[in-house]
């Protein structure tokens, strides 16, 4: 990886164009789907173990979901959530419960779950680049739909990126050009970080730069690994316009450490509206909201 550092082709210059405004694609916002397949009413064992094995693919579930899935009411599967967080194998969050707090499923994991909601929301956050931008993708689950869409529509675009499945992705694209970031490996994430990744982010300015994160809070973006953090923040500081991409599942889920305040943001692209008090501080802090 350090090879590209020293190759790296001169900094290109960002298309100075304004900003594009994100439209949703639909009049009608349909609610997620419950990713717990319907079965007949479950045991209790049974039903702890479908709630930790959703953990393991998707960072939250949703009391709602899981009790239409499970065939069971709502007070059940609180008490289910109870029991398994009084046992340290899942954490309480509002409305749901969350993988514990330091950990997050890998980015294949990842990848299996809220596929249709991150279509749609990469469907609206591609509206945000211009022909000829300059644009920093953060590896992840959610912008890797994204970088297909953009190879998909042929997009005339330079691409900064720290994901190696998103370069992939847009290499084979003859109108994108892909510069690698430089770094330490993790097949965890399929991307590269550390002080080389986001020094070499340092040296380019950008149009608009696309992440996601484990969760957000009225305190800002959350996420359990402090290098993917340093990564995001890195991108953002280079960027004029800073669009955060997420689904549902996301929504009050207060992880490890805080990547940056809502303040730092300049849009979120959602599938399905904020919950009302996070509404009101996205809209304090000056942030577009668009539900996809």
């Amino acid at each position: 990886m350090s090879g590209s550092a020293k190759t790296a082709p001169s900094k290109p210059a960002p298309h100075k164009t304004a900003p594009a405004k994100l439209v949703s694609r639909q009049s009608v916002k349909p609610g997620a789907k419950a990713s717990v397949r319907n079965s007949d009413r479950l045991d209790r064992d049974e039903r702890h173990r479908r709630i930790i094995g959703e953990l393991q693919s998707n960072p939250t579930v949703r009391i709602s979901h899981l009790a239409e899935a499970f065939g069971v009411s709502t007070e059940t599967v609180r008490r289910d959530i109870d029991s398994l967080s009084s046992r340290g194998l899942v954490e309480r969050t509002y409305g749901g419960a969350a993988a514990p707090m330091g950990r997050e499923p890998s980015v294949r994991e990842r990848n299996t779950a809220m596929v249709a909601e991150r279509q749609r929301i990469a469907a609206v956050a591609i509206q945000a680049i211009a022909p000829g931008d300059v644009v920093m993708i953060d590896s992840g689950a959610t912008t890797h739909h994204l970088a297909q869409r953009i190879a998909a529509e042929g997009i005339e675009v330079t691409v900064i990126t720290n994901g190696l499945e998103i370069a992939e992705e847009l290499g084979v694209s003859p109108n994108a050009r892909v510069i690698l970031c430089p770094g330490a490996y993790s097949a965890h994430e399929k991307g590269v970080y550390g002080q080389d990744t986001c020094d070499f982010l340092g040296r380019f300015h950008a149009n608009v730069a696309f992440t996601s994160a484990g969760g957000i809070t009225e305190s800002g973006v959350t996420d359990v690994d402090s290098n993917a953090c340093w990564v995001k923040r890195a991108m953002f500081k280079r960027a004029e316009r800073r669009i955060f991409m997420m689904d549902n599942a996301k929504f009050n889920v207060r992880l490890l450490e805080i990547v940056m305040p809502l303040a730092d943001l300049t849009d979120l692209v959602v599938d399905r509206p904020l919950p009302e008090k996070l509404a009101e501080a996205a809209r304090n802090a000056g942030i577009i909201t668009v539900v996809a």
